[in-house]
């Protein structure tokens, strides 16, 4: 009887144990293989998502409980069923509020997830130790480069008045255009050395010294055009009109050429009423007569006004005395 006891005793023992070592390969079939988190860098209060890969390498259907924790804080749990040799993605969305480095953990496995604050470029590498962060520039290094540049700008006004003893308004285009031109320079020379940040500021500032350029460029060409058209119309000169006929309705003008350029005049105006010419050309270190006729009267004062075909136009006013004999 004792001995049939020890056997029943021994034949369950065996069955606890082997219950026991299913129980456990059972338990130790569901892992979470691997962890990531997307993006793995993000801002204050923007979204990561953590998604944890559980498999199930056993021969049973598992429930399983996923525990996602942050610095090892609790998140979230999801429950799983896994069916024998199936894998399942489990995912848990979170957001901090604190910028930092926060390790994040889904039943013992790990990843990492960096929360950076607002000012913050995830893109930018970590500074090496042979580099600098340019300074910010100080109030006392603004105030001195704004006396330098007003100090330039006195300069060039003084060299364009010591030249004549006067100042035009080509000196003062000079002195502004090379004001700015030298401030955008010490501009640039500063952010090689400084932080500049105030961006608008010195997009404005370049944005001016292009226009002032531009405009002192163009002015000056339009300037040289018009010397260029008042030198012409200084060649070409109304040298003598008489005015002569039987009928009192004859005019002679001679015209001078002292170019160095033949000129053809198109139209000869008698007090603004246009008179055709033909055979116009006059060549050039020259001059030339023409007839045009136009009545007019003793005491009459008439303005003579020609035009060639370049454009170039010259007058001159005639009195005549009532005496005048023809």
């Amino acid at each position: 009887m004792k001995k049939s006891f020890l056997v029943i005793l021994a034949i369950l023992t065996v069955m606890v144990v082997a219950v026991s070592m299913n129980t456990t390969a059972s338990e130790a079939d569901v892992t979470v293989t691997t962890v990531t988190v997307s993006p793995e860098s993000v801002k204050i209060s923007e979204n990561a998502t953590i998604a944890a890969t559980v498999e199930n390498a056993g021969n049973a259907t598992q429930n399983e409980t996923i525990v996602f924790k942050i610095n090892e804080e609790e998140v979230k749990s999801v429950n799983v069923i896994l069916e024998p040799s199936e894998t399942k993605t489990v995912k848990c969305v979170v957001a901090k509020d604190e910028a930092g480095t926060y390790n994040v953990t889904v039943n013992n496995v790990s990843a990492t997830l960096t929360v950076l604050s607002p000012t913050s470029t995830p893109d930018t590498p970590p500074a090496s130790g042979n580099q600098t962060t340019p300074e910010t520039i100080s109030e006392r290094m603004t105030t001195l480069v704004v006396f330098l540049i007003l100090g330039i700008f006195v300069l060039l006004i003084g060299l364009g008045y010591r030249a004549d003893k006067s100042l035009n308004k080509g000196e003062m285009r000079r002195a502004i255009a090379g004001t700015l031109v030298t401030g955008f320079v010490i501009l640039v020379f500063l952010s090689l050395y400084y932080e500049i940040s105030n961006q608008p500021l010195v997009i404005a500032f370049i944005e001016l010294v292009g226009i002032v350029v531009g405009f002192y460029f163009g002015s000056k060409t339009v300037a040289e055009k018009k010397e260029v058209e008042e030198k012409k119309t200084e060649q070409i000169k109304i040298e003598n009109v008489q005015f002569s006929g039987k009928d009192d309705k004859m005019i002679n003008i001679t015209i001078r050429n002292s170019d160095d350029f033949e000129v053809t005049v198109d139209r000869v105006y008698i007090n603004s009423e246009p008179k055709k010419i033909e055979e116009g050309i006059i060549s050039p270190k020259s001059a030339k007569d023409f007839t045009v006729e136009h009545e007019w009267t003793k005491g009459g004062s008439y303005r003579v006004k020609i035009a060639t075909t370049e454009g170039i136009t010259t007058e001159k006013k005639e009195e005549l005395p009532n005496n005048e004999e023809t």
